[in-house]
């Protein structure tokens, strides 16, 4: 037997008021899903534990079958890992993600995590200007668009530093690194806006009259450790293959001896090619017992707060991913899909939530629960309860579901 996993972002929801109080994925229309939740086996995950925070690197972790709080080395150090990064022992990695900052009164608002979706090519602009001209202990890495990564000294952070995207729409004077192994930090930040501003693109943006990318925000320390987490192949016995166009998934994945394929035309938003990512889940499936497709097109409409994008986001991902996968699984009779959710993010609070998220196995070894529809009802029903990912990925790939 063959097993493909089809990891989503951003897919459920809390109630949201102006539209009579359903989710987005409620209102979307997925005959796709609806099918697997009414053919399949459905139940419930809790992808983040309790004392952790709410967070991609700790829902990957748990839905690739780890213990985050075991494994959980950071964001940045993954990443580090899938950009081919070597660190010295005494270096420590940073995200570096170039960001939009809106004035206030007293504060700067976090607008955009995503710096309009910044092209990898005018990332890539703006961190050469940043490389030319901060100091030479500190080294940028161009990774995807807005999303970068800086290597320095290590400056023995504690506190977690908090993420952009959990940010959108507050000030950010508050969420700065504190204390004084932050200072150069925040001293870099200070200088990159002041390089950002000074920027012939950002100058020919703000005669355009368009927002300008006018800071980086550094975050994606983990607990210090590099103790890596065993194989894939040593914990289930099995070979796999990831496709992602996350950073982060890829550097988690590889660090687990996993392969990660690239895939043209993925990009992680909305835009990316789902058709080429469905395609080369089927033919990594020819040689790999698992096969993880990991889709997050959702999530970033929902840390924006556009609903309507997310239903959209929904659909799309309904009808170009689930449609051929679902049909692919009754052509070929030896491979079973099992479709999760990373963690919930919602487009009402534009935030992570640690609720548990809905799953379903098809087609099942213990049969169909016969449910209607795929959405978060399902977390209250269902056939099996998971109190974390690994313990669902454990019993999805002996069979038990």
């Amino acid at each position: 037997m063959k097993y493909i996993v089809l990891l989503c972002n951003g897919l459920t929801d809390q109630p949201i008021a102006e539209k009579d109080n359903q989710t987005p994925l409620q209102l979307a229309d997925t005959p796709n899903l609806d099918r697997l939740a009414n053919q399949g086996r459905c139940g419930s995950v809790r992808t983040i534990p309790e004392d952790l925070p709410a967070g991609n690197e700790i829902s990957y972790l748990s839905l690739l079958g780890y213990d985050p709080a075991e494994t959980n080395l950071g964001p940045a150090l993954y990443e580090a890992r899938a950009l081919g990064v070597e660190l010295k022992d005494d270096e420590v990695p940073l995200c570096c993600d170039f960001i939009m900052l809106q004035s206030s009164h007293n504060d700067m608002i976090l607008k955009d995590f995503t710096a309009g979706q910044l092209s990898a090519d005018n990332a890539q602009l703006l961190l050469g200007a940043l490389q030319e001209q901060i100091p030479d202990a500190v080294t940028f890495h161009p990774g995807a668009g807005y999303h970068n990564l800086m290597v320095m000294k290590d400056t023995a952070l504690s506190d977690r530093l908090m993420p952009p995207h959990e940010l959108v729409g507050e000030g950010i004077r508050k969420h700065m690194p504190q204390g004084d192994a932050s200072r150069e930090l925040v001293y870099l930040m200070n200088q990159a806006q002041i390089i950002l501003h000074n920027h012939p693109f950002n100058q020919a943006r703000a005669k355009n009259g368009e927002d300008v990318i006018n800071s980086v925000w550094f975050w994606g320390n983990g607990n210090g450790k590099r103790d890596l987490p065993p194989a894939f192949s040593e914990r289930f016995g099995k070979q796999a293959s990831v496709i992602t166009a996350s950073l982060l998934m890829k550097g988690i994945a590889q660090t687990a001896g996993m392969d990660t394929p690239e895939v043209k035309g993925a990009t992680g938003f909305p835009d990316t090619d789902y058709a080429a990512k469905v395609s080369a889940a089927l033919n990594a499936l020819e040689n790999h017992d698992v096969v993880v497709l990991h889709v997050a097109a959702a999530e970033t409409p929902s840390l924006l707060g556009s609903i309507d994008d997310k239903i959209l986001a929904i659909e799309d991902i309904d009808r170009e991913v689930v449609a051929p996968l679902t049909e692919a699984v009754d052509q070929r009779k030896d491979v079973t899909l099992l479709l999760v959710e990373n963690h919930m993010t919602s487009v009402n609070l534009m935030r992570y939530a640690k609720d548990p998220v809905p799953f379903v196995v098809y087609p099942s070894t213990q049969g169909a629960d016969r449910v209607e529809q795929f959405n978060e009802e399902i977390v209250l029903g269902g056939s099996d309860h998971f109190k974390s990912g690994a313990d669902l990925i454990e019993s999805f790939l002996q069979g038990k579901l």
